[in-house]
């Protein structure tokens, strides 16, 4: 992809009814980035389809950015990007793929391609509220405590073991990424430590959990003081991803969340690939 592709990606998508498609705002990083693969595949000169390819972890890849026009459209295209992606991060010496999908359509084919769904992910809305206060950020010195916790909570396994963020990637949750999002601001916590949010960076009108730890009072706490922070924020609500066995389904809803009524969930995906040689 080069930078003057930005055009035609930004048709593809008005085409295909994402005007708020999160591609767009990364482009132009995307575009930059020398350590991922971003592609385009294209007919008659003109670019049809996209997709990116990064590393995220030792022997790990995450697969991102998948489009296809709409005037090209089961002809295949996706399905031959998919695997194109497959064989280059088996030929690079990777051993498994990670990638995250919303779309009914991308689900199935993701699956039909081999992947392994890890967690199905609805999301929970709770409204913004006045007159409390926030949550207490983590600070990086906790992470290792914090990590054990969620390794203890039935949670991690409801999540198959990753936060379901988009941008990220599909990451492991463990005590460096606790670390890492915790010195970017992006972990809260609940009282004694014993309930944590891990939150998506950037959003617009809503803020994102990606991977919620805890149960009982510790937790409703928690939940209630994030509808305070979205009030401070000047964001309309929480948006929390939550899997369909996820233990604090009941604590949600006895804050005031409620479950979106929806096909649009975020599953995450997991491809194990047969490789030789030596792992990156």
């Amino acid at each position: 992809m080069r930078p003057a592709d930005r055009r035609r990606v930004t048709e593809m998508v008005a085409e295909g009814g994402g005007g708020a498609d999160y591609l767009l705002e990364q482009f132009d990083s995307w575009v930059a980035d020398p350590g991922a693969s971003f592609e385009a595949a294209e007919a008659d000169g003109t670019v049809v389809a996209v997709h990116r390819l990064r590393p995220i972890a030792t022997g790990v890849m995450f697969y991102e950015g998948l489009r296809v026009a709409a005037t090209h459209r089961r002809r295949g295209i996706a399905r031959a990007l998919v695997r194109r992606a497959a064989d280059e991060a088996r030929d690079l010496g990777f051993a498994e793929i990670r990638l995250v999908a919303q779309e009914p359509e991308s689900r199935a084919l993701f699956s039909s391609e081999g992947f392994r769904l890890l967690a199905e992910c609805a999301t929970w809305t709770g409204r913004r509220m006045e007159g409390g206060d926030p949550p207490r950020l983590a600070s990086p010195v906790e992470a290792a405590d914090l990590a054990e916790r969620v390794r203890q909570d039935p949670a991690l396994a409801a999540y198959g073991g990753i936060c379901a963020d988009v941008i990220d990637g599909a990451l492991d949750v463990d005590a460096r990424l606790v670390e890492r999002l915790a010195e970017q601001g992006r972990v809260r916590v609940g009282a004694g430590g014993r309930a944590l949010a891990l939150l998506r960076a950037g959003f617009r009108r809503r803020l994102p959990v990606t991977f919620l730890s805890g149960s009982g009072a510790a937790l409703q706490d928690l939940l209630m003081a994030l509808r305070f922070e979205a009030d401070s924020l000047g964001v309309d609500a929480v948006a929390v991803l939550a899997p369909a066995g996820h233990p604090a389904g009941g604590d949600l809803a006895e804050v005031g969340y409620h479950l979106a009524d929806d096909e649009h969930h975020t599953c995450v995906f997991a491809l194990e690939l047969r490789v030789s040689g030596v792992r990156r």
